[in-house]
């Protein structure tokens, strides 16, 4: 009985022994998932970490650029300054051209027609309701306008329309005007 007894505490012991064994391996099961749920969530942090930096570094150097950009802003800002004053410059040159040439174009209209050209133009005086004026005969030409006209003897087309009695602008080939000195 004795040795009953002795078998038996050493089995109890034996089955207590393991009871304590396995709690222990559940403890250290469960101690080592939270590990890994740890290690994990410091990776993640990591990762987290690495990004903002990332950022920040962009930010930095996209602050880098800006700063520099606004001192290429004024650099440009006077860049388009100057070529602005370049197309007014040039435009004002057209100007001054186009009215070169159309005095030109109206001096020789109208030395021609002093001279009794045969370009349809010819210098005449001309009485209207008892007003006497000075001007040129034109006789019009196929395609030519009222205002092309006008501008070519440098006056108006409504002087024009008055001296002719015209009620309109339309103008037909070989029409005679009298178009009216300034």
């Amino acid at each position: 009985m004795k040795r009953l007894v002795m078998v038996m505490m050493g089995v109890g012991l034996l089955l207590a022994g393991g009871c304590v064994t396995m709690v222990d391996q559940n403890t250290m099961a469960q101690q080592q998932a939270d590990m890994e749920r740890m290690r994990e969530d410091v990776q993640r942090l990591h990762e987290k970490l690495n990004g903002i930096e990332l950022e920040q570094q962009n930010l930095t150097r996209d602050i880098g650029s800006a700063r520099g950009s606004s001192k290429d802003d004024g650099v440009i800002r006077n860049r388009l300054d100057t070529l602005e004053r370049q197309v007014q410059s040039l435009a004002a040159g057209r100007e001054a051209d186009r009215k070169e040439i159309v005095n030109k174009v109206a001096n020789l209209v109208g030395s021609s027609s002093e001279g009794g050209s045969s370009t349809g133009h010819s210098s005449s005086s001309h009485s209207s309701a008892g007003s006497s004026q000075t001007g040129y005969e034109h006789v019009v030409e196929p395609g030519q306008s009222l205002s092309a006209i006008a501008a070519a003897y440098k006056v108006s087309m409504t002087s024009i329309k008055k001296a002719n009695n015209l009620k309109s602008s339309n103008l037909r080939a070989g029409q005679k005007l009298f178009i009216p000195k300034n």
